[in-house]
């Protein structure tokens, strides 16, 4: 008999995680109330305010559909209607289902849960801190146009979103942690096409702005993290940029000529490895100016 309930137990269990498993790819796991925080406003997330133009264009952009572009570990993303911006919300784990049960409470059903504890790092501090200190120094080499972290009353219009399944949500932007950015293609994607397209002399100015991209993070003292690259850095229009803002940090020392030589090297290692696979004329092209950049004075 006590084996009988067991098993049931366990078969009830496997069905729960089967269903939950399911819905989570079916939705690529985006929960509205994993976008809503109650946390407080921190100085170190202020940025000084839009001018009138661009608070106008910033609003103009929010003021579309978005629907559904991935998951990533930090962020769910949505696109635009337009095809070409991208909005992309912090998740806050605390607030996710595991989390939830793990210390219940109805309150957190609903999102009104107590305040982050002061003196405790929060899960996505660094998170905030990377994308801030990448927008102060090197917008324009991420493909950024707009950081909201800090909570703010009557700015933002609500944004509607489609998840993954089509279903409409209808977001409170002023109580929300997203960023806006603009939308870049894969960075060996865009080579490989412009490859397929011959054009040669394309691919090779791109490569040149990928190697400038890095080494103006390394100028700005600003060090990438993270030794992904194919999911990480793309082009804008022809320019390279690093459309990942999770793993920045200040790092005055690649202001020097051995930190930063060294930084590119690492950071072109992959791309280096994948044009002396697949296109030679191009990794030799490559290859010189990775050492230009190495023996330059």
């Amino acid at each position: 008999m006590k084996l009988h309930l067991a098993l049931k137990i366990f078969f009830a269990g496997m069905a729960c995680w089967g269903l939950s498993y399911f819905c989570k790819v079916q939705t690529g796991g985006f929960r509205e109330y994993a976008i809503l925080s109650n946390l407080e406003n921190d100085p170190r997330w202020e940025l000084p305010p839009l001018a009138a133009e661009e608070k106008h264009q910033i609003d103009a952009l929010l003021d579309q559909p978005f629907t559904f572009l991935g998951s990533g570990g930090w962020c769910y993303a949505f696109l635009g209607k337009d095809q070409k911006t991208v909005l992309k919300f912090y998740k806050h784990s605390h607030l996710l289902l595991s989390s939830i049960f793990k210390d219940f409470a109805f309150e957190k059903l609903v999102s009104r849960s107590a305040p982050w504890p002061k003196g405790l790092r929060y899960p996505q501090e660094l998170n905030f801190k990377s994308c801030t200190l990448v927008y102060k120094l090197a917008k324009e080499r991420s493909g950024l146009l707009y950081i909201h972290i800090n909570k703010t009353e009557g700015m933002h219009k609500p944004v509607t979103l489609y998840d993954k399944i089509g279903v409409k949500h209808v977001i409170d932007l002023d109580k929300t942690e997203f960023v806006v950015q603009r939308r870049a293609d894969l960075l060996i994607p865009h080579i490989e096409e412009l490859v397929k397209q011959k054009k040669i002399d394309e691919a090779k100015e791109c490569l040149d702005d990928f190697i400038a991209c890095l080494l103006q993070f390394a100028h700005n003292g600003i060090k990438d993290l993270d030794t992904s690259l194919r999911k990480n850095y793309g082009f804008i229009e022809g320019k390279a940029v690093s459309f990942d803002l999770s793993s920045f940090v200040s790092d005055e020392s690649l202001k020097h000529p051995g930190s930063y030589r060294k930084e590119v090297v690492l950071k072109s290692q992959r791309l280096s490895r994948h044009l002396r696979k697949n296109h030679p004329e191009l990794f030799t092209y490559y290859e010189s100016r990775i050492h230009e950049v190495c023996s330059s004075k």
